[in-house]
């Protein structure tokens, strides 16, 4: 399976734990205050859309730190996605941008206050998806995520003030897109630290080139910049061998470099 085919397949996985999660959490708004419903049903249509590749990287981690076969990581993917959207709630309002993937931002929707506190509902409810799962070193987990999110936040403090791109790169870009959840689920499987060590060079090589394809595509940057994003994702599978001696794994996280930098949106 190719890295197109293996992020499609598994994305449909991490919808259907997603559709479930949101259902659970509206069914709950609904019994405290039938009110806020419209508010919470704009942040579930927030949710949608989106490749899942954070979630899908998640499980990615997870067998590749050869984790025992088990459907609640795919859970545990789908709270990393509705954390992305929180992010992404987020962003839209410190950027003042009016829309997100064609559509209006969810501030513009239901209101600025009601979007910072369904934003940060969101940041919780991915670290209690992990709480409430039968991993048995969720703690570790846990520590994991909260280091991930403190690193991203510190790299948004960054590009907020427009400091250093590259490591404004690596902190933000890096940690919840590629890092943070390869290494959330090799921690779920109980992977080697060696492995955690080999992720963090490689994610934060391929994060780079991640932001940099995100400004092409943003701004219509030049063929230099393009260049420059190859260069990381060719540091970052020389790390390949390091990560993993299985053919199929390798072949993936290799075409999951070229997928980052050679998408169209």
């Amino acid at each position: 399976m190719d890295f197109k085919n293996y992020l499609k397949v598994n994305a449909k996985k991490i919808n259907q734990e997603l559709d479930s999660v949101l259902a659970d959490f509206l069914a709950e708004v609904k019994s405290t205050s039938p009110k806020l419903l419209s508010k919470a049903k704009g942040f579930l249509d927030f949710c949608k859309g989106g490749k899942r590749i954070r979630g899908v990287l998640v499980n990615l981690g997870y067998e590749i730190g050869k984790g025992r076969k088990t459907d609640e990581i795919f859970k545990i993917g789908a709270g990393l996605e509705i954390l992305h959207t929180a992010i992404l709630v987020h962003d839209d309002i410190i950027d003042e941008s009016p829309l997100r993937r064609g559509k209006p931002s969810l501030f513009k929707t239901i209101g600025l206050y009601s979007a910072l506190t369904l934003g940060d509902l969101g940041f919780f409810l991915a670290f209690k998806i992990i709480a409430e799962s039968n991993f048995p070193n969720k703690n570790e987990a846990l520590r994991v995520l909260s280091k991930t999110m403190i690193d991203t936040t510190i790299g948004q403090m960054m590009d907020i003030q427009k400091q250093d791109p590259e490591l404004t790169a690596q902190l933000k870009t890096a940690q919840y897109t590629i890092f943070g959840p390869l290494t959330l689920g090799a921690t779920l499987a109980r992977a080697d630290k060696n492995l955690i060590r080999v992720f963090r060079e490689f994610g934060e090589d391929l994060g780079i080139a991640y932001q940099i394809k995100d400004d092409i595509l943003d701004q219509d940057l030049n063929s230099a910049e393009i260049t420059r994003a190859q260069g990381y994702v060719n540091k970052a599978k020389k790390m390949i061998p390091d990560i993993t001696k299985d053919p199929n794994m390798s072949k993936l996280l290799e075409q999951m470099g070229d997928y980052l930098i050679e998408r169209r949106n």
